[in-house]
């Protein structure tokens, strides 16, 4: 083993100095200067210490270095850690040697076979290694060389077991371009073929090709084709990104090549809030039907910096404002009245309040003309996240995994995420829990177990972090209750008029509207808001008395409870009723009821337990889960509807004004009385005025009949005399009066 010592340095020469590299400098005063080419430093070391450096193998000619091998280089670059458990204990075991030999002085001894055996004899000995797997003398010599020559680094005796093998080129370069290009034509494009059928054609194109240039063609796979592996080694080969361009598009590829980034952190409790729709993966029952409902859709909005759940909302309606809106009513309000209507809840939620800022996406139903409105009432900033940037609200994402991992699918009825573990499992059969049935059991989870559950980011329970965030903040604002759903519900524009406010087919009035109406202009448009879960009461914002005002539903009084869904469901129904009977509004409301009725009543009969299409199971439950313990709004004191008379017709609607709007009440004046015609038969007269019998009171069927009866008499018998008619009363028509009483009718 020589050994090369820099006796002589000429000034500009590279050397290595403890495997480093290192460019040779001027001589100076006491030594030389050496300048590191990598680090851009430099020493200075004095003649005697280059000798000593030299003769301990530390200060070397760089030519021995350059004789190492490539892949030896490349080992001395990569990280020791990166290499497998096998290469680094295979590395050890030979540092054991070369350590051993690198003690040994005078330096001349370590090449002596004599020496090295009896360095393996005693490192065998000593760590217990079969003398069937001790290294020879050459190779622990070989060790030592390539140890001292990479400046005593450990990685230089890992083992290249990854260099062996043949290196060069099989293929000739105009095989590897037409093999390329054929993968640009049938691999990297959206719609690829099999490798199998691109395996064929390149074979036929090698053939081609080999013919054109007056050569063998160079198939060197089994059979006289391209190996099985040849293709898919060249597409690894690429550059992924390019591939991921010319499969999909230039913003699929960066979104899969970036890295995934840290979302936004909440930096107080109640300042930043997510909001989010998924359908859960669960099929639940409808309650009256027994028959399978459907997948509900959960919308949540989760505090960020807490990671608590401040509201949720399960519906079968697919996302939209109205399903927003009922998770935000839960979100901000105080939540005692939930604890009170579920039952078997044991823990408290203290989570309400109105946020600083509301993150959503870019959904249609988070532009809405309501969620504007909704953002000025209750005084918050609307965020839109960055679109196909999920991690900007990766909290409410990674909370929806959570709950379908944790409880939904340990529920009966769950519909498993993968399709191979849906084989053995029917979700249909396995069905039993209704949509109320399944809000309790998520609010259970949410309130008693995920709320108090330590959680790994935080290193805290979701709900001690709410309660140490509230001691840095000031005191939370709760909107007023009954402010609430005015200032949530859908805005429409109506304009308000002496009937009240009309939107699709309905009416709402009351005496309310009526003291509004008193201080603007004629059919002035006004801000109405209605509750989608329940049409029964609107809202009309008195600016006047600064308040919001409002009124019953009362016409048509069969569409009170339901929700606005359902009664476009209804309405849609009842105009293609009309079109195409013919019928009135009202018969074809009627007709409409019954039809979805009877509907419903067939798919009972039909199926023992099915699946109820979409829109059935929309209609059937369109309202939200909370619907089943949320308050009564409507005041008790209201009397129920009757009728009362309006000039001569009779309505059937209650008398919502006590007087006209902007009179005195005045007494209802007495009607006709009975008078005896000159000629003529005694007629009764009405007590309510109207100048016509009881038959006037049955309904137009049978006056029909009635007439119809006389004609045929009077075709069958000879015609008598007829007496001189009778004068009609006179009636002095007054103006329309609401002064009425039912108790007249």
């Amino acid at each position: 083993m020589s050994v090369q010592v820099p006796v002589r340095i000429q000034t500009g020469a590279p050397v290595r100095i403890d495997g480093k590299e290192y460019s040779a400098g001027p001589v100076i005063s006491g030594g030389r200067v050496f300048y590191d080419k990598e680090a851009g430093t430099q020493i200075v070391l004095s003649e005697i210490a280059q000798m000593q450096m030299a003769l301990a193998y530390r200060l070397r000619d760089d030519t021995p270095y350059q004789k190492l091998s490539t892949a030896r280089r490349h080992t001395l670059r990569i990280d020791w850690g990166t290499f497998t458990p096998v290469e680094r204990k295979t590395a050890l075991t030979r540092a054991l040697f070369v350590r051993k030999l690198d003690k040994v002085q005078p330096a001349n001894l370590r090449a002596k076979k004599k020496i090295i055996r009896r360095i393996i004899e005693d490192i065998c000995g000593r760590w217990k290694i079969p003398l069937e797997n001790a290294p020879s003398a050459r190779q622990v010599r070989t060790w030592y060389r390539i140890f001292v020559t990479a400046g005593r680094d450990v990685r230089a005796l890992v083992p290249c077991n990854w260099a062996k093998g043949r290196r060069e080129q099989r293929y000739p370069e105009w095989a590897i371009d037409e093999i390329n290009r054929l993968i640009n034509e049938k691999i990297a494009v959206p719609t690829p073929s099999s490798f199998r059928k691109v395996r064929l054609l390149a074979n036929e194109r090698l053939k081609k090709a080999a013919a054109e240039r007056g050569e063998a063609p160079v198939l060197l796979g089994r059979g006289n084709r391209i190996g099985s592996n040849l293709l898919s080694r060249m597409l690894r080969e690429r550059n992924k990104f390019e591939v991921l361009v010319a499969t999909t598009n230039v913003r699929e590829a960066n979104r899969q090549a970036q890295s995934v980034q840290l979302g936004p952190q909440g930096n107080l409790v109640n300042r930043q809030w997510e909001v989010d729709h998924t359908p859960l993966d669960i099929l639940v029952i409808d309650e009256n039907t027994m028959q399978i409902a459907g997948r509900p859709w959960m919308t949540a909005i989760l505090d960020r910096y807490s990671r608590c759940i401040v509201g949720f909302s399960l519906s079968f309606a697919p996302p939209s404002w109205a399903s927003v809106m009922d998770a935000l009513r839960v979100a901000v309000m105080k939540k005692d009245w939930i604890i009170a209507g579920l039952g078997g809840i044991e823990r408290t939620w203290d989570c309400f309040g109105v946020p600083g800022r509301l993150i959503t996406d870019h959904g249609r139903d988070f532009k809405s003309n309501s969620m504007e409105q909704a953002k000025v009432a209750l005084d918050f900033e609307l965020k839109h996240a960055p679109p196909r940037k999920p991690w900007f609200k990766g909290k409410i994402e990674r909370w929806f995994r959570t709950l379908e991992e944790q409880i939904i699918h340990t529920i009966p009825g769950t519909v498993l995420s993968k399709w191979e573990d849906r084989k053995f499992y029917n979700s249909e059969e396995f069905a039993v829990l209704t949509i109320y049935e399944l809000n309790w059991i998520v609010a259970k989870w949410v309130i008693d177990v995920y709320h108090h559950t330590k959680h790994g980011k935080l290193e805290r329970t979701p709900a001690r972090a709410w309660q140490e965030g509230l001691q840095e903040i000031p005191l939370i604002r709760e909107p007023p209750a009954e402010l609430l759903i005015p200032m949530t519900g859908l805005v429409v524009p109506r304009s308000l008029q002496q009937s009240g406010i009309r939107y699709m087919g309905l009416r709402w009035d009351s005496p309310e509207f009526a003291k509004a109406r008193a201080f603007l202009p004629d059919s002035a448009n006004v801000q109405v808001r209605i509750d989608p879960t329940d049409i029964s009461t609107a809202y009309v914002y008195d600016e006047h008395r600064e308040m919001w005002v409002e009124g019953e539903l009362v016409e048509p009084t069969d569409a009170r409870g339901l929700t606005l869904n359902q009664w476009c469901t209804i309405a849609k129904l009842r105009r293609r009723i009309a079109e195409d009977d013919e019928l009135s509004e009202e018969a074809a409301l009627a007709r409409a009821m019954e039809e979805i009725g009877q509907y419903v009543k067939e798919r009972v009969l039909e199926r023992h337990k099915g699946k109820a299409p979409k829109r059935f199971k929309r209609f059937v439950s369109a309202g939200s889960a909370w619907s089943a313990i949320r308050p009564e709004r409507l005041d008790p004191s209201m009397k129920p509807p009757g009728s009362h008379t309006v000039g001569i017709t009779q309505v059937k609607s209650p008398p919502l004004q006590p007087h006209a709007p902007f009179t005195d009440p005045k007494r209802r004046r007495k009607t006709v009385k009975e008078k005896v015609p000159a000629g003529g038969d005694k007629k009764a007269v009405t007590s309510d005025g109207s100048g016509v019998g009881d038959a006037s009171v049955d309904g137009p069927e049978q006056a029909d009949q009635a007439s119809s009866t006389t004609t045929a008499r009077h075709e069958a018998v000879e015609p008598a005399a007829t007496p001189k008619p009778a004068p009609k009363a006179k009636l002095k028509m007054r103006p329309m009066n609401y002064g009425g009483t039912t108790e007249e009718d």
